[in-house]
Protein backbone atom coordinates (compact mmCIF):
# COMPACT_ATOMS: atom_id res chain seq x y z
CA UNK A 1 0.00 0.00 0.00
CA UNK A 2 2.84 2.32 0.83
CA UNK A 3 4.46 1.76 -2.58
CA UNK A 4 1.20 2.42 -4.36
CA UNK A 5 0.64 5.63 -2.46
CA UNK A 6 4.16 6.81 -3.42
CA UNK A 7 3.53 6.15 -7.13
CA UNK A 8 0.21 7.97 -7.00
CA UNK A 9 1.89 11.00 -5.35
CA UNK A 10 4.74 11.00 -7.92
CA UNK A 11 2.32 10.92 -10.85
CA UNK A 12 0.33 13.76 -9.28
CA UNK A 13 3.46 15.94 -8.95
CA UNK A 14 4.54 15.21 -12.54
CA UNK A 15 1.06 16.09 -13.76
CA UNK A 16 1.18 19.31 -11.71
CA UNK A 17 4.59 20.29 -13.21
CA UNK A 18 3.35 19.49 -16.72
CA UNK A 19 0.28 21.60 -16.11
CA UNK A 20 2.49 24.50 -14.99
CA UNK A 21 4.67 24.16 -18.10
CA UNK A 22 1.68 23.92 -20.39
CA UNK A 23 0.11 26.90 -18.62
CA UNK A 24 3.27 29.08 -19.09
CA UNK A 25 3.62 28.08 -22.76
CA UNK A 26 -0.03 28.82 -23.38
CA UNK A 27 0.19 32.16 -21.61
CA UNK A 28 3.31 33.10 -23.67
CA UNK A 29 1.60 32.15 -26.92
CA UNK A 30 -1.48 34.12 -25.99
CA UNK A 31 0.58 37.14 -24.97
CA UNK A 32 2.59 37.09 -28.23
CA UNK A 33 -0.61 36.67 -30.25
CA UNK A 34 -2.11 39.69 -28.54
CA UNK A 35 1.02 41.74 -29.27
CA UNK A 36 1.18 40.66 -32.92
CA UNK A 37 -2.46 41.61 -33.46
CA UNK A 38 -1.82 45.15 -32.21
CA UNK A 39 1.76 45.73 -33.45
CA UNK A 40 2.43 48.13 -36.31
CA UNK A 41 5.60 46.26 -37.42
CA UNK A 42 5.07 44.54 -40.77
CA UNK A 43 4.91 40.72 -40.76
CA UNK A 44 4.67 40.24 -37.00
CA UNK A 45 0.92 39.58 -36.98
CA UNK A 46 1.33 36.61 -39.34
CA UNK A 47 3.79 34.98 -36.96
CA UNK A 48 1.34 35.31 -34.05
CA UNK A 49 -1.70 33.79 -35.72
CA UNK A 50 -2.49 30.49 -33.95
CA UNK A 51 -4.74 28.84 -36.54
CA UNK A 52 -2.27 29.03 -39.46
CA UNK A 53 0.04 26.39 -40.90
CA UNK A 54 3.72 26.20 -40.01
CA UNK A 55 4.72 26.75 -43.66
CA UNK A 56 3.00 30.16 -43.69
CA UNK A 57 4.80 31.18 -40.52
CA UNK A 58 8.16 30.04 -41.93
CA UNK A 59 7.44 32.09 -45.07
CA UNK A 60 6.85 35.26 -43.06
CA UNK A 61 9.74 34.55 -40.71
CA UNK A 62 12.16 34.34 -43.67
CA UNK A 63 10.66 37.47 -45.22
CA UNK A 64 11.03 39.35 -41.92
CA UNK A 65 14.67 38.21 -41.56
CA UNK A 66 15.48 39.30 -45.12
CA UNK A 67 13.94 42.72 -44.53
CA UNK A 68 15.85 43.11 -41.28
CA UNK A 69 19.11 42.08 -42.97
CA UNK A 70 18.73 44.64 -45.76
CA UNK A 71 17.65 47.30 -43.29
CA UNK A 72 20.61 46.74 -40.93
CA UNK A 73 23.06 46.61 -43.86
CA UNK A 74 21.91 49.96 -45.23
CA UNK A 75 21.90 51.53 -41.75
CA UNK A 76 25.51 50.40 -41.21
CA UNK A 77 26.55 51.89 -44.56
CA UNK A 78 24.83 55.17 -43.72
CA UNK A 79 26.58 55.28 -40.36
CA UNK A 80 29.97 54.53 -41.92
CA UNK A 81 29.46 57.35 -44.40
CA UNK A 82 28.48 59.70 -41.59
CA UNK A 83 31.48 58.61 -39.52
CA UNK A 84 34.10 58.78 -42.29
CA UNK A 85 33.00 61.92 -44.15
CA UNK A 86 30.55 63.97 -42.11
CA UNK A 87 31.59 67.25 -43.78
CA UNK A 88 30.88 68.39 -47.32
CA UNK A 89 32.23 71.52 -49.02
CA UNK A 90 29.57 73.39 -50.97
CA UNK A 91 29.11 76.82 -52.47
CA UNK A 92 27.55 79.57 -50.42
CA UNK A 93 24.04 80.69 -51.26
CA UNK A 94 25.08 84.27 -52.04
CA UNK A 95 28.15 86.09 -53.31
CA UNK A 96 30.58 87.95 -51.08
CA UNK A 97 31.64 91.53 -51.96
CA UNK A 98 35.40 92.05 -52.14
CA UNK A 99 35.32 94.96 -49.69
CA UNK A 100 34.71 92.42 -46.91
CA UNK A 101 38.19 90.91 -47.41
CA UNK A 102 41.63 92.55 -47.51
CA UNK A 103 43.56 93.30 -50.65
CA UNK A 104 46.25 90.63 -50.98
CA UNK A 105 49.67 91.09 -49.45
CA UNK A 106 52.36 91.49 -52.13
CA UNK A 107 55.89 90.34 -51.27
CA UNK A 108 58.69 91.26 -53.70
CA UNK A 109 62.18 89.75 -53.62
CA UNK A 110 65.07 90.93 -55.84
CA UNK A 111 66.89 88.19 -57.74
CA UNK A 112 70.18 89.94 -57.01
CA UNK A 113 71.26 89.18 -53.44
CA UNK A 114 74.50 91.15 -53.42
CA UNK A 115 75.39 94.20 -55.46
CA UNK A 116 78.67 93.59 -57.34
CA UNK A 117 79.76 97.08 -56.38
CA UNK A 118 79.33 96.23 -52.68
CA UNK A 119 80.44 92.56 -52.64
CA UNK A 120 81.26 90.70 -55.85
CA UNK A 121 79.83 87.24 -55.27
CA UNK A 122 80.81 86.05 -58.76
CA UNK A 123 84.51 86.78 -58.27
CA UNK A 124 84.50 85.11 -54.87
CA UNK A 125 82.70 82.04 -56.24
CA UNK A 126 85.30 81.49 -58.94
CA UNK A 127 88.10 81.99 -56.42
CA UNK A 128 86.58 79.26 -54.28
CA UNK A 129 85.99 76.93 -57.21
CA UNK A 130 89.60 77.37 -58.34
CA UNK A 131 90.93 76.96 -54.78
CA UNK A 132 92.54 80.38 -54.84
CA UNK A 133 93.35 81.90 -51.45
CA UNK A 134 90.78 84.15 -49.78
CA UNK A 135 90.93 86.04 -46.54
CA UNK A 136 88.97 85.00 -43.47
CA UNK A 137 86.74 88.06 -43.78
CA UNK A 138 86.02 87.29 -47.46
CA UNK A 139 85.26 83.66 -46.58
CA UNK A 140 82.79 84.75 -43.90
CA UNK A 141 81.00 87.25 -46.12
CA UNK A 142 80.89 84.78 -48.98
CA UNK A 143 79.24 82.22 -46.70
CA UNK A 144 76.55 84.76 -45.81
CA UNK A 145 75.62 85.28 -49.47
CA UNK A 146 76.03 81.56 -50.26
CA UNK A 147 73.18 80.83 -47.84
CA UNK A 148 70.85 82.61 -50.28
CA UNK A 149 72.31 81.39 -53.56
CA UNK A 150 72.40 78.14 -55.50
CA UNK A 151 74.08 75.46 -53.43
CA UNK A 152 77.50 74.24 -54.60
CA UNK A 153 78.30 70.94 -52.85
CA UNK A 154 81.91 70.97 -54.06
CA UNK A 155 82.76 74.04 -52.00
CA UNK A 156 84.36 73.77 -48.56
CA UNK A 157 84.39 76.37 -45.82
CA UNK A 158 86.99 77.00 -43.14
CA UNK A 159 84.40 78.44 -40.78
CA UNK A 160 82.40 77.58 -37.71
CA UNK A 161 79.15 75.69 -38.24
CA UNK A 162 77.11 78.54 -36.78
CA UNK A 163 76.88 82.22 -37.70
CA UNK A 164 76.16 85.37 -35.75
CA UNK A 165 72.68 86.52 -36.76
CA UNK A 166 73.22 90.21 -36.15
CA UNK A 167 76.43 90.35 -38.20
CA UNK A 168 74.86 88.31 -41.00
CA UNK A 169 71.80 90.49 -41.43
CA UNK A 170 73.77 93.67 -41.03
CA UNK A 171 75.98 92.54 -43.92
CA UNK A 172 73.05 91.37 -46.08
CA UNK A 173 71.27 94.68 -45.60
CA UNK A 174 74.46 96.52 -46.57
CA UNK A 175 75.10 94.67 -49.84
CA UNK A 176 71.52 93.96 -50.99
CA UNK A 177 69.85 96.14 -53.67
CA UNK A 178 68.32 99.36 -52.38
CA UNK A 179 64.80 98.35 -53.23
CA UNK A 180 63.01 101.20 -51.49
CA UNK A 181 65.14 103.67 -53.44
CA UNK A 182 64.54 101.91 -56.75
CA UNK A 183 60.72 101.71 -56.65
CA UNK A 184 58.57 104.65 -57.68
CA UNK A 185 55.07 105.69 -58.75
CA UNK A 186 53.25 103.55 -56.19
CA UNK A 187 49.46 103.75 -56.60
CA UNK A 188 46.67 102.03 -54.70
CA UNK A 189 42.97 102.38 -55.51
CA UNK A 190 43.80 105.29 -57.78
CA UNK A 191 45.74 107.27 -55.12
CA UNK A 192 49.48 107.90 -55.05
CA UNK A 193 51.51 106.75 -52.04
CA UNK A 194 55.07 107.15 -50.86
CA UNK A 195 56.56 103.73 -51.68
CA UNK A 196 58.72 103.70 -48.55
CA UNK A 197 55.62 104.14 -46.38
CA UNK A 198 53.68 101.16 -47.71
CA UNK A 199 56.53 98.63 -48.02
CA UNK A 200 58.33 97.04 -45.11
CA UNK A 201 61.47 94.86 -45.23
CA UNK A 202 60.98 91.22 -44.22
CA UNK A 203 63.26 88.18 -44.04
CA UNK A 204 62.07 85.23 -46.16
CA UNK A 205 63.66 82.11 -47.61
CA UNK A 206 64.76 84.38 -50.49
CA UNK A 207 66.66 86.69 -48.17
CA UNK A 208 65.74 90.32 -47.64
CA UNK A 209 62.39 91.05 -49.33
CA UNK A 210 59.73 93.75 -49.10
CA UNK A 211 56.04 93.29 -48.32
CA UNK A 212 52.92 95.38 -48.92
CA UNK A 213 49.72 94.99 -46.83
CA UNK A 214 51.19 92.33 -44.55
CA UNK A 215 50.17 92.14 -40.89
CA UNK A 216 52.63 93.39 -38.32
CA UNK A 217 55.05 90.84 -36.85
CA UNK A 218 53.43 91.20 -33.40
CA UNK A 219 50.13 90.02 -34.96
CA UNK A 220 51.68 86.94 -36.64
CA UNK A 221 54.71 85.83 -34.61
CA UNK A 222 54.81 84.89 -30.93
CA UNK A 223 56.34 87.25 -28.40
CA UNK A 224 59.23 84.81 -27.77
CA UNK A 225 60.45 84.98 -31.39
CA UNK A 226 63.57 87.07 -31.95
CA UNK A 227 63.36 89.89 -34.50
CA UNK A 228 66.05 91.63 -36.51
CA UNK A 229 66.15 95.42 -36.44
CA UNK A 230 63.00 96.95 -37.90
CA UNK A 231 62.22 94.05 -40.23
CA UNK A 232 58.53 93.21 -40.58
CA UNK A 233 57.61 96.08 -38.27
CA UNK A 234 54.57 98.28 -38.87
CA UNK A 235 54.43 100.57 -35.87
CA UNK A 236 51.87 102.97 -37.33
CA UNK A 237 49.34 100.32 -38.39
CA UNK A 238 47.00 98.40 -36.09
CA UNK A 239 45.34 95.29 -37.50
CA UNK A 240 41.53 95.29 -37.51
CA UNK A 241 41.15 92.02 -39.40
CA UNK A 242 41.63 88.33 -38.64
CA UNK A 243 41.44 85.33 -40.92
CA UNK A 244 38.75 83.62 -38.85
CA UNK A 245 36.45 86.56 -38.06
CA UNK A 246 37.21 89.04 -40.85
CA UNK A 247 37.12 92.79 -40.26
CA UNK A 248 35.90 94.15 -36.96
CA UNK A 249 32.55 95.93 -36.94
CA UNK A 250 34.34 99.12 -35.96
CA UNK A 251 36.68 98.97 -38.99
CA UNK A 252 36.04 101.74 -41.49
CA UNK A 253 36.86 102.12 -45.15
CA UNK A 254 40.45 103.19 -44.51
CA UNK A 255 41.59 100.38 -42.24
CA UNK A 256 44.50 97.95 -42.09
CA UNK A 257 45.11 95.62 -43.76
CA UNK A 258 43.78 97.68 -46.63
CA UNK A 259 40.41 96.71 -48.02
CA UNK A 260 39.80 95.95 -51.66
CA UNK A 261 37.25 98.69 -52.35
CA UNK A 262 36.71 98.22 -56.07
CA UNK A 263 37.64 95.80 -58.83
CA UNK A 264 39.25 96.46 -62.18
CA UNK A 265 42.49 97.89 -63.50
CA UNK A 266 41.52 101.45 -62.58
CA UNK A 267 41.55 100.47 -58.88
CA UNK A 268 44.79 98.55 -58.77
CA UNK A 269 48.06 98.39 -56.90
CA UNK A 270 50.92 99.34 -59.17
CA UNK A 271 54.55 100.33 -59.03
CA UNK A 272 57.68 100.70 -61.15
CA UNK A 273 61.09 99.25 -60.29
CA UNK A 274 64.38 100.59 -61.61
CA UNK A 275 67.42 98.33 -61.88
CA UNK A 276 70.88 99.47 -62.92
CA UNK A 277 72.72 97.17 -65.28
CA UNK A 278 75.89 97.15 -63.17
CA UNK A 279 73.86 95.91 -60.18
CA UNK A 280 72.92 92.59 -61.78
CA UNK A 281 74.41 89.29 -60.63
CA UNK A 282 73.97 86.18 -62.82
CA UNK A 283 75.66 83.52 -60.68
CA UNK A 284 73.91 83.67 -57.31
CA UNK A 285 70.59 82.25 -58.40
CA UNK A 286 69.12 81.52 -61.79
CA UNK A 287 70.23 83.50 -64.80
CA UNK A 288 66.75 85.07 -65.01
CA UNK A 289 67.06 88.58 -63.72
CA UNK A 290 64.30 90.64 -62.17
CA UNK A 291 62.11 90.05 -59.13
CA UNK A 292 60.10 87.24 -57.55
CA UNK A 293 56.55 88.02 -56.42
CA UNK A 294 54.24 86.17 -54.06
CA UNK A 295 50.60 87.17 -53.59
CA UNK A 296 49.06 85.86 -50.36
CA UNK A 297 46.67 86.84 -47.58
CA UNK A 298 48.02 89.30 -44.97
CA UNK A 299 48.16 86.78 -42.07
CA UNK A 300 50.49 84.33 -43.85
CA UNK A 301 54.25 84.47 -43.58
CA UNK A 302 55.52 84.40 -47.19
CA UNK A 303 57.61 81.56 -48.61
CA UNK A 304 58.67 83.17 -51.86
CA UNK A 305 61.11 80.45 -52.89
CA UNK A 306 58.28 77.91 -53.14
CA UNK A 307 55.41 80.03 -54.48
CA UNK A 308 56.09 82.93 -56.80
CA UNK A 309 55.92 84.40 -60.27
CA UNK A 310 58.49 86.70 -61.84
CA UNK A 311 58.79 90.28 -62.98
CA UNK A 312 61.51 90.23 -65.65
CA UNK A 313 63.53 93.27 -66.59
CA UNK A 314 62.00 95.68 -69.10
CA UNK A 315 58.67 93.88 -68.81
CA UNK A 316 55.18 94.97 -67.74
CA UNK A 317 53.47 92.29 -65.65
CA UNK A 318 49.74 92.37 -64.94
CA UNK A 319 48.32 90.07 -62.21
CA UNK A 320 44.52 89.78 -62.23
CA UNK A 321 43.49 88.06 -59.01
CA UNK A 322 40.33 86.36 -57.80
CA UNK A 323 39.98 85.31 -54.15
CA UNK A 324 38.87 81.85 -53.10
CA UNK A 325 37.63 81.46 -49.55
CA UNK A 326 36.44 78.46 -47.53
CA UNK A 327 34.48 79.03 -44.34
CA UNK A 328 33.13 76.54 -41.81
CA UNK A 329 29.61 76.53 -40.40
CA UNK A 330 28.94 76.59 -36.67
CA UNK A 331 27.42 73.10 -36.78
CA UNK A 332 30.75 71.60 -37.89
CA UNK A 333 32.64 73.03 -34.89
CA UNK A 334 31.31 70.23 -32.70
CA UNK A 335 33.16 67.62 -34.76
CA UNK A 336 36.71 66.65 -33.91
CA UNK A 337 39.40 68.16 -36.17
CA UNK A 338 40.29 64.70 -37.53
CA UNK A 339 36.73 64.27 -38.79
CA UNK A 340 36.29 67.70 -40.34
CA UNK A 341 39.94 67.78 -41.54
CA UNK A 342 40.71 71.33 -40.47
CA UNK A 343 41.72 73.36 -37.42
CA UNK A 344 40.21 76.45 -35.89
CA UNK A 345 42.85 78.86 -34.49
CA UNK A 346 41.63 78.24 -30.94
CA UNK A 347 42.19 74.48 -31.32
CA UNK A 348 45.80 74.49 -32.45
CA UNK A 349 48.47 76.60 -30.77
CA UNK A 350 51.80 77.04 -32.49
CA UNK A 351 55.06 77.74 -30.73
CA UNK A 352 56.31 80.49 -33.02
CA UNK A 353 53.04 81.87 -34.45
CA UNK A 354 49.97 83.52 -32.98
CA UNK A 355 47.88 82.65 -36.03
CA UNK A 356 47.36 79.08 -37.15
CA UNK A 357 47.56 78.55 -40.89
CA UNK A 358 48.70 75.46 -42.73
CA UNK A 359 51.75 77.25 -44.10
CA UNK A 360 52.72 78.69 -40.70
CA UNK A 361 52.43 75.18 -39.26
CA UNK A 362 54.67 73.79 -42.02
CA UNK A 363 57.30 76.48 -41.36
CA UNK A 364 57.26 75.64 -37.65
CA UNK A 365 57.46 71.91 -38.35
CA UNK A 366 60.42 72.41 -40.66
CA UNK A 367 62.09 74.64 -38.06
CA UNK A 368 61.67 72.09 -35.25
CA UNK A 369 62.91 69.21 -37.40
CA UNK A 370 65.96 71.13 -38.64
CA UNK A 371 66.76 72.05 -35.04
CA UNK A 372 66.51 68.36 -33.99
CA UNK A 373 68.72 67.11 -36.82
CA UNK A 374 71.29 69.90 -37.22
CA UNK A 375 71.23 71.63 -33.83
CA UNK A 376 70.42 74.94 -35.49
CA UNK A 377 67.90 76.58 -37.86
CA UNK A 378 68.15 78.35 -41.20
CA UNK A 379 68.48 82.12 -41.24
CA UNK A 380 64.86 82.82 -42.26
CA UNK A 381 63.21 80.44 -39.77
CA UNK A 382 61.62 81.80 -36.58
CA UNK A 383 63.74 81.14 -33.52
CA UNK A 384 63.86 81.83 -29.82
CA UNK A 385 66.69 83.20 -27.73
CA UNK A 386 69.58 80.73 -27.58
CA UNK A 387 68.76 78.98 -30.86
CA UNK A 388 71.72 78.96 -33.24
CA UNK A 389 71.66 79.80 -36.94
CA UNK A 390 73.25 77.30 -39.31
CA UNK A 391 76.15 78.51 -41.38
CA UNK A 392 77.19 77.52 -44.90
CA UNK A 393 79.07 74.38 -43.69
CA UNK A 394 75.73 72.96 -42.47
CA UNK A 395 73.90 73.63 -45.74
CA UNK A 396 74.03 69.91 -46.55
CA UNK A 397 72.51 69.01 -43.19
CA UNK A 398 69.64 71.46 -43.65
CA UNK A 399 68.85 70.16 -47.13
CA UNK A 400 68.96 66.56 -45.98
CA UNK A 401 66.69 67.43 -43.05
CA UNK A 402 64.13 69.01 -45.40
CA UNK A 403 64.23 66.03 -47.78
CA UNK A 404 63.93 63.60 -44.89
CA UNK A 405 61.04 65.53 -43.38
CA UNK A 406 59.08 65.40 -46.63
CA UNK A 407 59.85 61.76 -47.44
CA UNK A 408 59.31 60.46 -43.90
CA UNK A 409 56.05 62.42 -43.61
CA UNK A 410 54.72 60.79 -46.78
CA UNK A 411 55.94 57.35 -45.65
CA UNK A 412 54.20 57.81 -42.28
CA UNK A 413 50.91 58.66 -44.00
CA UNK A 414 51.24 55.61 -46.26
CA UNK A 415 51.86 53.34 -43.27
CA UNK A 416 48.77 54.80 -41.58
CA UNK A 417 46.68 53.99 -44.66
CA UNK A 418 48.08 50.47 -44.85
CA UNK A 419 47.49 49.88 -41.15
CA UNK A 420 51.19 49.28 -40.45
CA UNK A 421 53.05 50.27 -37.31
CA UNK A 422 54.55 53.76 -37.41
CA UNK A 423 58.08 54.37 -36.19
CA UNK A 424 58.23 56.03 -32.79
CA UNK A 425 61.74 57.41 -32.41
CA UNK A 426 62.42 61.06 -31.49
CA UNK A 427 62.57 62.29 -35.08
CA UNK A 428 59.36 60.54 -36.07
CA UNK A 429 57.65 61.92 -32.98
CA UNK A 430 58.62 65.40 -34.21
CA UNK A 431 57.12 64.61 -37.63
CA UNK A 432 53.92 63.21 -36.12
CA UNK A 433 53.46 66.37 -34.05
CA UNK A 434 53.32 68.45 -37.24
CA UNK A 435 49.79 67.43 -38.26
CA UNK A 436 49.48 70.50 -40.49
CA UNK A 437 45.87 70.26 -41.63
CA UNK A 438 44.27 73.23 -43.42
CA UNK A 439 42.76 76.05 -41.42
CA UNK A 440 38.96 75.93 -41.18
CA UNK A 441 38.75 79.45 -42.59
CA UNK A 442 41.20 79.70 -45.46
CA UNK A 443 41.74 82.26 -48.16
CA UNK A 444 43.90 82.16 -51.26
CA UNK A 445 44.22 84.29 -54.36
CA UNK A 446 44.13 82.79 -57.83
CA UNK A 447 46.43 84.85 -60.05
CA UNK A 448 46.22 85.17 -63.83
CA UNK A 449 49.44 86.66 -65.19
CA UNK A 450 50.15 88.41 -68.43
CA UNK A 451 53.33 90.21 -69.44
CA UNK A 452 54.72 92.05 -72.42
CA UNK A 453 57.75 94.01 -73.48
CA UNK A 454 57.77 97.51 -72.07
CA UNK A 455 59.50 100.18 -74.11
CA UNK A 456 59.90 102.53 -71.21
CA UNK A 457 62.66 104.47 -73.01
CA UNK A 458 60.17 105.86 -75.49
CA UNK A 459 57.58 106.48 -72.82
CA UNK A 460 59.98 108.62 -70.76
CA UNK A 461 62.05 110.05 -73.63
CA UNK A 462 61.00 113.58 -72.72
CA UNK A 463 61.26 113.07 -68.98
CA UNK A 464 64.50 114.69 -67.75
CA UNK A 465 64.72 112.19 -64.89
CA UNK A 466 65.05 109.23 -67.29
CA UNK A 467 66.38 110.82 -70.47
CA UNK A 468 69.99 110.15 -69.50
CA UNK A 469 69.39 106.39 -69.22
CA UNK A 470 68.95 103.74 -71.86
CA UNK A 471 68.48 99.98 -71.82
CA UNK A 472 72.23 99.35 -71.80
CA UNK A 473 72.59 101.14 -68.47
CA UNK A 474 69.26 100.80 -66.71
CA UNK A 475 66.22 98.56 -66.77
CA UNK A 476 62.71 99.23 -65.61
CA UNK A 477 59.88 96.86 -64.72
CA UNK A 478 56.20 97.45 -64.08
CA UNK A 479 53.75 95.56 -61.83
CA UNK A 480 49.98 95.91 -61.69
CA UNK A 481 47.73 93.89 -59.33
CA UNK A 482 43.94 94.16 -59.23
CA UNK A 483 40.79 92.16 -58.54
CA UNK A 484 38.85 90.79 -61.50
CA UNK A 485 35.35 91.17 -60.03
CA UNK A 486 33.46 93.03 -57.32
CA UNK A 487 32.00 89.80 -55.87
CA UNK A 488 33.13 86.23 -55.50
CA UNK A 489 31.50 82.99 -54.39
CA UNK A 490 32.81 81.52 -51.16
CA UNK A 491 32.72 77.85 -50.23
CA UNK A 492 31.54 76.50 -46.91
CA UNK A 493 32.09 73.33 -44.92
CA UNK A 494 28.71 71.99 -43.84
CA UNK A 495 27.39 68.81 -42.30
CA UNK A 496 26.83 66.01 -44.78
CA UNK A 497 24.83 64.17 -42.12
CA UNK A 498 23.96 65.89 -38.88
CA UNK A 499 22.46 63.96 -35.94
CA UNK A 500 18.97 64.93 -37.14
CA UNK A 501 19.71 63.82 -40.71
CA UNK A 502 21.19 60.54 -39.55
CA UNK A 503 18.19 59.88 -37.28
CA UNK A 504 15.84 60.65 -40.19
CA UNK A 505 17.72 58.24 -42.47
CA UNK A 506 17.83 55.63 -39.73
CA UNK A 507 14.09 55.90 -39.09
CA UNK A 508 13.31 56.07 -42.81
CA UNK A 509 15.11 52.79 -43.51
CA UNK A 510 13.40 51.08 -40.56
CA UNK A 511 10.02 52.38 -41.71
CA UNK A 512 10.67 51.35 -45.34
CA UNK A 513 11.60 47.74 -44.58
CA UNK A 514 9.69 46.93 -41.38
CA UNK A 515 7.22 49.74 -40.68
CA UNK A 516 9.10 50.41 -37.44
CA UNK A 517 8.62 53.79 -35.78
CA UNK A 518 9.38 55.46 -32.47
CA UNK A 519 6.01 54.37 -31.11
CA UNK A 520 6.85 50.79 -32.10
CA UNK A 521 9.74 50.83 -29.63
CA UNK A 522 7.43 52.36 -26.99
CA UNK A 523 4.94 49.61 -27.73
CA UNK A 524 7.56 46.87 -27.27
CA UNK A 525 8.70 48.43 -24.00
CA UNK A 526 5.06 48.65 -22.87
CA UNK A 527 4.40 44.95 -23.54
CA UNK A 528 7.61 43.94 -21.73
CA UNK A 529 6.97 46.01 -18.60
CA UNK A 530 3.86 48.02 -17.79
CA UNK A 531 1.27 45.71 -19.39
CA UNK A 532 2.73 42.67 -17.59
CA UNK A 533 2.60 44.43 -14.24
CA UNK A 534 -0.98 45.59 -14.78
CA UNK A 535 -2.12 42.09 -15.90
CA UNK A 536 -0.69 40.57 -12.74
CA UNK A 537 -2.48 43.15 -10.60
CA UNK A 538 -5.76 42.61 -12.44
CA UNK A 539 -5.80 38.82 -12.91
CA UNK A 540 -3.06 37.46 -10.66
CA UNK A 541 0.28 35.83 -11.39
CA UNK A 542 -1.42 32.77 -12.88
CA UNK A 543 -3.02 34.77 -15.69
CA UNK A 544 -0.17 37.25 -16.39
CA UNK A 545 -0.95 37.19 -20.13
CA UNK A 546 -4.39 38.66 -19.50
CA UNK A 547 -6.18 35.47 -20.69
CA UNK A 548 -8.28 33.84 -17.95
CA UNK A 549 -11.23 31.44 -17.55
Amino acid sequence: MIVGDVNIETNRLKKKDSTKKNNFTTQLKDYFTEYSENSGIHGIKYLGEQNRTISEKIWWFIALLAALYLCVTLIIRTYQKWESSPVIVSFATKETPIWQIPFPAVTICPETKSLPTAFNYTDMLYKKLQNRPVTEDEELKFSYIASLCTYHPELTYNLNDFVDAENMFEFLEKVSPKFLENISDCFYMGHAYNCSDIFTPIVTDEGLCYAFNLLNREDILSDTVLHYNNYHSLTKYRAEWSLEHGYKNSAGKNTYPRRALHAGALFDFELKIQTLDNELDFTCGSSIQGYKIQIHHPAMLPRVKQQHFRIPLDQAVIAATMPTMIQTSEAVKSYKPERRQCYFPSERNLKYFKIYTQQNCQIECKTNYTLKVCGCVDFYMPREKGTKICGAPLKVCMQEAEDQLLSEGIETNIRHVQGLQVKNDILHQTINKCDCMPECTSMTYIVENSQSEWDWVRKYQFDPEYSQFNKSKMHMSYLQVFFKGNQFITSERNELYGPTDFLANFGGLLGLFTGFSLLSSVEILYYLSLRLICNIKLYGIRYWSGKHE
